[in-house]
């Protein structure tokens, strides 16, 4: 049996996929010496949670007709030197392949919200550079992406804020010293 704050929270969910992973990841990984179930939770929480939020952005960019990839592409350039940078640059700052950049960029460039040009020093380097067009429909959503964020936080105190954005500080260093130590 659940605890209370478990079942509560379960019955929460609309989409049964929290109580899927509840139920039977930790019925079936019991059978495991390793298994613990209070790490498990935290991933599954945390993987769950990111889901969930993307999943919520990412239907109000596509209002707007931006993917969460797209946007982020753009943030990056309002907020970099010149509004411009190195496209393989914006590849290391989204983590994500140049391919996967490339289609983003080829994207973004036939809406006119930024544009492309070689390096003038080096032809073989793009330079990717936010269009007027970019700027202005940044400006006209980010007022209300972020009252959307300040309202879905609205129910943590600044102090849980605090909490919650230091331990996910510390899970991202433990990932991070796990990678250092050549750990899978």
């Amino acid at each position: 049996m659940l605890p209370a704050f478990e079942r509560g929270f379960m019955d929460t969910l609309q989409d049964g996929k929290m109580r899927y992973y509840w139920d039977r990841v930790r019925h079936h990984g019991a059978r495991y010496a390793k298994f613990h179930w209070p790490s498990v939770e935290v991933i599954l929480n945390l993987v769950y949670t990111y889901d969930v939020a993307l999943n919520h952005f990412a239907k109000r960019m596509s209002k707007i007709g931006l993917s969460p990839s797209a946007f982020n592409v753009l943030m990056i350039l309002s907020r970099h030197d010149e509004k411009s940078c190195k496209q393989r640059d914006l590849s290391k700052l989204m983590l994500v392949s140049r391919a996967n950049i490339t289609g983003l960029v080829d994207s973004l460039a036939k809406r006119g919200l930024i544009s492309r040009a070689p390096d003038k020093t080096d032809r073989r380097v793009c330079i990717v550079r936010m269009a007027k067009k970019g700027e202005r429909l940044l400006e006209q959503f980010l007022p209300s992406h972020y009252e959307e964020m300040r309202r879905i936080l609205s129910n943590l105190t600044p102090a849980e804020e605090k909490t919650l954005t230091a331990l996910l500080s510390k899970l991202r260093s433990l990932f991070w010293q796990q990678k250092k130590e050549g750990r899978p």
